[in-house]
């Protein structure tokens, strides 16, 4: 009562200054002089109910009470709080100290009357079964309890209520579902709900026909338990609404990608609409998931196929495997590599590397500089249409060039750089030059061109026309030498002998 005082009480004629305002609301219930419908008392170290003046009356209509983190620890003070709040439909009493089992006479139980309450958190403490259904007699209306995590055991039969719908275990030490199905299944009719998330089950069992058990259980909760067995989760169609289930983190999934966990929790269970909260499974998706099913089974001796597998089987048939087909991209291919006529090289390259890396490697099969590379792509199929294209960007990696097993590169050369490449022009016993072999490079290309007598230049192209040079009257005739000298393209000699530069 020394919490509501502090927290919801404004005295008028108080001198106190207050460094903020704790609570302010405009209902029609704080208007009237009244306290708010909805109280909250999280964490104020309350230990009992005690007096502070207050008028009950003006708690008379409260609906919602949340006294989360608190010391209460006595059964009496949780009935006596009851008795005081009468209109009570939601009541919560989260990490407190009630550890002490609760007994009431049948005396005592007479007189407390029927409380309103609909929903009851009790989670955190230290309850017994018994204490439950002992607080909870007096309740013909609740329909929710939580009870997570108060280290309950398995249920023995001593807690029941005929219109419970919702009942929270999470984190308990329940391991027996048989022993869930026949105490609470059994013994709460109506529950609707039932979440036994993270405690230790090991196993679902066979559920004998004609049992009343769960027969409107329409959810559970079964993530984090210590269910290995497909045939355990095959149990669950027995549940006759049973229609959402959730289940992760257990031994059973473990080995499975999640889009396996999914197919086979949706192949297996037909029954099931709703899996691991989300939106309805879609006809197409539980379709694709049975054929998954039928595949996965098809190649497994007969005595281990599931029940499932031939259920799956009579709606869709007998199913071809599918063929495995790898779409992601090569980046390795074999192709051919062909310089010059004589030259044929087959390697595995990487396409994930640039044309100039290719070059730099193709400059170590061929020893030819990089510099003096043409290079030219062969596509197995255009080239026979649009004939080879020349790979001109460096950078370009031959990926995009969209490479094949089986394509060919063609490299060749600006120019010729043979053996002989750097050996002067010979001349015959006539006087006239001769071609070094293999060579493109004439001496006109080296600065240096011989002269026929007569003054023309000499065409290393035989059946060619010979190539003019400048007319007698423009020839500048070199000082001094044989007329069969050749002429300095680049500039004149002068008297001395020194070049001039002037350039013609």
């Amino acid at each position: 009562m020394a919490s509501i005082q502090d927290k919801y009480v404004c005295d008028e004629n108080s001198e106190r200054e207050y460094g903020f305002i704790v609570f302010v609301s405009e209902s029609p219930e704080c208007k009237l002089g009244m306290f708010p419908p909805i109280m909250t008392l999280c964490d104020f170290d309350i230990e009992a109910i005690g007096s502070n003046g207050i008028n009950t009356s003006r708690l008379s209509h409260i609906s919602e009470l949340d006294l989360t983190d608190n010391l209460i620890s006595d059964w009496s003070e949780v009935l006596k709080l009851l008795t005081i709040f009468k209109s009570l439909k939601f009541l919560n009493l989260s990490n407190n100290l009630l550890s002490e089992k609760l007994n009431l006479s049948p005396a005592a139980l007479s007189i407390l009357p029927p409380l309103p309450l609909r929903k009851l958190v009790l989670n955190g403490n230290k309850l017994d079964w018994r204490s439950v259904h002992q607080l909870t007699s007096k309740m013909p209306y609740l329909e929710e309890i939580h009870l997570s995590n108060n280290s309950l055991p398995n249920p023995d039969g001593s807690f029941r209520h005929e219109s419970l719908t919702k009942l929270f275990l999470t984190c308990n030490d329940i391991d027996s579902f048989e022993a869930v199905y026949e105490n609470l299944g059994m013994h709460c009719p109506a529950l609707e709900m039932v979440s036994l998330a993270e405690c230790p089950l090991k196993s679902i069992p066979s559920l004998r026909k004609n049992e009343a058990g769960f027969k409107n259980l329409v959810s559970l909760n079964l993530t984090t338990t210590k269910i290995s067995s497909w045939e355990d989760i095959d149990r669950l169609r027995t549940f006759p609404k049973l229609t959402e289930l959730r289940f992760k983190n257990a031994p059973l999934l473990e080995d499975y990608t999640a889009h396996e966990k999914r197919m086979f929790m949706i192949a297996r269970l037909p029954n099931i609409l709703v899996l691991n909260g989300g939106d309805r499974i879609p006809i197409n998706e539980r379709e694709d998931s049975e054929r998954a099913f039928i595949r996965f089974y098809m190649d497994v001796p007969h005595h281990e196929q599931p029940e499932r597998y031939h259920e799956a089987l009579k709606i869709h048939g007998k199913l071809d495997p599918l063929v495995n087909i790898n779409l992601s991209p090569d980046t390795h291919v074999k192709v051919q590599i062909n310089h010059k006529d004589e030259e044929v090289r087959e390697e595995v390259i990487s396409l994930y590397q640039t044309v100039q890396q290719f070059k730099t490697l193709l400059h170590q099969w061929f020893d030819v500089p990089v510099q003096n590379m043409k290079l030219f792509y062969c596509d197995q199929v255009m080239s026979k249409i649009q004939g080879p294209e020349e790979m001109k960007w460096p950078q370009k990696e031959l990926y995009t060039y969209n490479v094949r097993d089986g394509d060919s590169f063609i490299l060749d050369e600006k120019v010729s750089l043979g053996k002989q490449r750097t050996r002067n022009l010979s001349f015959t016993s006539q006087g006239s030059p001769t071609r070094p072999y293999n060579t493109s490079k004439t001496a006109i290309t080296f600065g240096m061109s011989p002269m026929r007598p007569g003054g023309n230049i000499w065409s290393p192209y035989r059946g060619s026309p010979k190539f003019n040079g400048p007319s007698a009257a423009q020839r500048v005739p070199p000082a001094g030498g044989p007329s069969g000298v050749a002429r300095n393209l680049f500039g004149r000699s002068n008297s001395d002998g020194s070049q001039s530069g002037k350039q013609d």
